[in-house]
């Protein structure tokens, strides 16, 4: 899956310590850039877009607020969360399926990445219409779950010890259940505090 990144300046991002949750919304607007509803954003007091990730109209995929830190796109949740915004007003049209496609593959692609996430609706979360009524959530589920391979957990926590390890974070061979000692812990912390 390919993405487009635009240049955005934030002010005042906080790293995201732990990610558990996807977050699906819509904009309530047309089909516009991440840079405009970054300006929007900013312009509510926000670091700027809130949002992780824009899927525009064409089923296009934008960066939104650097993946790494938390964003601001639903309150008491954002600690944890990764924010997904499909631009339109889906309480008046649906999403193309270009849309709902290119979630599923991002929904996909950060699974492989996170390990499985909760995926929820902005309205599973806090009192709110978001995504949409017209948001075919049980369409999109069946998809998802159609196509998602059963993660295999053994598999996964090699492929992440390979991966820290090609990024230097880690030299070696560790096997992905041994007890890690806190000087260890605190080592890779440090490395990866250093590398931002």
């Amino acid at each position: 899956m390919q993405t487009v990144e635009p240049h955005l300046e934030f002010k005042h991002l906080k790293s995201r310590r732990q990610t558990s949750r996807l977050v699906v919304h819509h904009s309530a607007s047309r089909d516009v850039p991440a840079a405009v509803i970054h300006q929007w954003h900013l312009q509510k007091g926000y670091s700027g877009i809130g949002y992780h990730f824009l899927i525009r109209r064409d089923g296009s995929v934008e960066l939104g607020r650097p993946v790494a830190m938390e964003g601001a796109h639903t309150q008491g949740f954002n600690e944890d969360s990764i924010g997904v915004c499909l631009t339109g007003n889906f309480m008046e049209t649906s999403p193309s399926e270009e849309q709902l496609a290119a979630l599923t593959e991002l929904v996909l692609e950060l699974n492989l990445h996170y390990g499985p996430l909760e995926i929820c609706r902005h309205s599973d979360l806090t009192p709110t219409d978001c995504p949409g009524i017209r948001f075919p959530w049980s369409q999109f589920r069946r998809e998802l779950n159609r196509r998602e391979p059963k993660l295999d957990q053994e598999a996964w926590k090699n492929t992440l010890i390979k991966r820290s390890q090609a990024a230097g974070l880690i030299s070696g061979d560790h096997r992905p259940d041994d007890p890690a000692p806190k000087w260890f812990v605190l080592a890779v912390a440090l490395n990866l505090k250093v590398n931002q």
